[in-house]
């Protein structure tokens, strides 16, 4: 259920969050069950976690390997963008703790922003896919990256932190992300 090229969909600027999301310990696992197991494992878990960004009103813009980026509030306007991210990312959580996939248990890191994005169809003639493009996609793969240093699962943003209310986010680190000056204070959820 990847967006591929809407017709009609004009390129956007706008406020979105990001959910990217990669399997922690991939390369062991891939080296463990071989190409045709990993494929199966591999679909399954991801048609599992697209059911869930979906049933939260977001997009999967990407599958990168072995991970996935979705977006929240484009194409389509999703007014609590940032709580349906972090809603998400815990729903990922409790799916990926609580089944194994092709008998395979997994876990895996979530990295989530929330900023100015430009999404819209690009690509060659005939082969278009809708992406985003800007700060909050390159801060939530980074903050994804930067779990496995901080010792958590889920890292996220202050910007989208601070359009929610009704959760107890505790605080983790100031990180800098590449090619940004300012640092960003990072956040969890126990």
């Amino acid at each position: 259920a990847m967006l591929r090229s809407p017709d009609g969909m004009l390129p956007q600027s706008t406020e979105a969050t990001i959910l990217f999301v990669d399997i922690a310990g991939f390369t062991p696992l891939a080296e463990r069950v071989g190409p045709q197991d990993l494929v199966s494992i591999l679909n399954e878990y991801f048609s599992a976690l697209v059911d869930v960004i979906e049933s939260h009103d977001g997009i999967v813009t990407q599958f990168q390997g072995d991970a996935i980026l979705a977006v929240f509030n484009v194409p389509q306007l999703v007014p609590e963008h940032a709580a349906q991210a972090v809603s998400t990312a815990r729903k990922i959580q409790q799916t990926v703790a609580h089944r194994t996939f092709k008998g395979e248990r997994m876990s895996c890191r979530i990295g989530i922003a929330t900023g100015p994005i430009i999404a819209g169809n690009v690509g060659a003639l005939g082969r278009l896919n809708y992406t985003v493009h800007g700060d909050a996609v390159n801060l939530a793969a980074r903050l994804e990256q930067l779990c496995k240093t901080q010792g958590t699962n889920l890292l996220i943003a202050g910007s989208t932190v601070s359009c929610i209310t009704d959760v107890d986010f505790e605080p983790v680190a100031y990180i800098t992300a590449r090619g940004q000056s300012n640092s960003v204070m990072t956040y969890t959820i126990n």
